[in-house]
């Protein structure tokens, strides 16, 4: 895909964004463009006009070849790489109500989206607005800034998105194809259009608007609610991805695991309620969003009709959000003669996971491994843990005490014997309750050849049914149960329902 690059300067106004616009953008790419094609199909008489409605909605600013900067080869096939932006500027239609504290805009969410070859899965990197990193000389309104090492969202403020792409570019070594900037109207706009989402909050948000004692100004999410699960309309959304101090640990990195919980809730509710197929809601969610974005020029609706082809089939539980894996969360530099507190990437870690992006494989740690000789499941619960009552399922007399008498031999506990329901059991059986799946194991495996059945009516005890096809037990091995190591990566899947701080 060929990017064409213009050499004006990027105009003031070029937007920045909070780590609470991460959840929204995410949101746009998906709905946006698999949602246009719906309404292409649908809108047939007035398909033209709703089309240029659309179309108007946007806003482009161009990608500017920045000074000294080589992009990037483009990635495997026909994948696409797509940098979603969050900009907290006020310098729209309503904006004062936002508060303004601080003039501009700046970026402090930067989603970058990776869509495979096939369309058939998304991954989405969130690159913490903290890091540690060397921006690169940009063009900017009055001329051209200087490198210096700075925290990432400084890239934003310096050059708006051109600048932060280079940046991108510059670390990842992933070219970006495109970009997208949504404001805070619109994140609200698209949450209402969606009729709220759904959240569970593990602890209550207390972040109301207050006086910052330093500064004068207003800082808070305005966010207060309790502790459970809530349906957040979208003013409530933007205060829930904008809330910081108030949540986990204060972070920005606490920030930003609500912020993939959020969006992960925001495409499961567009899923649940069919937003593609009913033609007056969907309408309405693609206004508030193209009302909301800034694109790049090869990135209008025609673009978005393409790329809704391409994500036909694409479902929640093909969508990965995750965060760079850092080396250090917590360090301090000297920025302007200031100890400013910044991450660090994980250089190794890091790289694995470009270059996976960049290959269309898998994230590191996710691989499928086979095995020609896969390995049996490990027991884990001895016998002397296990209640069982023995139960005569053949013909042959006295036969459930005779195994009684074999299994309190390996070890196991015996609570009673007795006869089946029927003395024409061919094969043995275990049958255990809906918590008793290992204990069932290790019993099942002391016992060459027996089934294993649940059983919901049935507690503590598992009952062993035996069959004509018994031949005597024999011993098991156990094993000690170890904490499973962290996978290479903290990836949150958008199929998944989580409770969040």
């Amino acid at each position: 895909m060929e990017r064409t690059a213009v050499s004006e300067p990027a105009a003031e106004s070029s937007p920045s964004a909070p780590a609470k616009r991460r959840t929204r953008l995410r949101r746009v790419l998906i709905g946006v463009s698999m949602g246009l094609a719906t309404v292409l199909v649908i809108t047939i008489a007035g398909g033209v006009l709703l089309y240029r409605h659309l179309e108007g909605n946007l806003t482009h600013a161009p990608i500017i070849a920045e000074p000294g900067h080589a992009t990037p080869a483009e990635g495997l096939g026909h994948s696409e790489n797509i940098l979603l932006m969050g900009s907290d500027t006020r310098a729209f239609k309503g904006g004062s109500k936002f508060g303004g504290e601080v003039a501009g805009a700046r970026s402090d969410t930067t989603i970058l989206v990776h869509i495979a070859e096939d369309g058939q899965h998304a991954t989405l990197v969130s690159i913490p607005r903290d890091t540690y990193a060397h921006i690169p000389a940009c063009k900017t309104s009055t001329g051209q800034s200087s490198p210096q090492w700075n925290k990432f969202n400084v890239a934003f403020s310096i050059g708006g998105p051109s600048c932060t792409i280079a940046l991108v570019e510059n670390l990842t070594h992933l070219r970006i194809d495109h970009f997208v900037v949504v404001n805070f109207a619109g994140f609200q706009r698209m949450v209402d259009a969606l009729g709220g989402v759904n959240v569970c909050l593990t602890h209550a948000i207390d972040d109301p608007h207050r006086v910052n004692p330093v500064t004068g100004g207003y800082i808070g999410s305005g966010l207060v609610i309790s502790a459970g699960k809530h349906t957040l309309n979208g003013q409530q959304a933007l205060g829930f991805v904008r809330a910081r101090y108030a949540v986990g640990d204060g972070s920005d990195l606490g920030r930003i695991k609500n912020q993939q919980v959020f969006l992960s809730s925001m495409i499961r509710k567009a899923e649940s309620t069919g937003l593609l197929l009913h033609p007056f809601s969907l309408y309405h969610f693609l206004d508030a969003a193209t009302k909301s974005i800034e694109t790049d020029p090869g990135f209008g609706l025609p673009q978005l009709k393409d790329l809704a082809g391409k994500l036909h089939g694409l479902t929640a539980g093909k969508v990965d959000l995750l965060t760079v894996p850092l080396s250090d969360a917590n360090a301090y530099v000297d920025i302007g003669g200031v100890q400013a507190s910044v991450v660090f990437w994980d250089k190794d870690r890091a790289r694995a996971l470009w270059q996976a992006l960049k290959s269309d494989g898998p994230l590191p740690g996710t691989e499928i491994k086979s095995s020609a000789s896969p390995k049996p499941t490990p027991l884990t619960v001895p016998p002397s843990s296990i209640h069982i009552r023995v139960l005569n399922g053949t013909h042959q007399h006295g036969l459930a005490h005779k195994v009684a008498t074999d299994l309190a031999s390996r070890g196991f506990v015996i609570d009673g014997v007795g006869d089946a329901d029927s003395s024409s059991y061919t094969n043995s059986v275990v049958r255990y309750g809906v918590d008793k799946n290992e204990s069932s194991q290790t019993l099942a495996a002391s016992v060459p050849g027996a089934d294993r059945q649940q059983d919901g009516t049935l507690g503590s005890t598992l009952v062993f049914v035996v069959g004509s096809d018994y031949n005597g037990t024999q011993a098991v091995t156990i094993t000690t149960p170890t904490p499973s190591p962290a996978p290479s990566l903290d990836v949150v899947n958008a199929a998944h329902d989580v409770c969040t701080a």
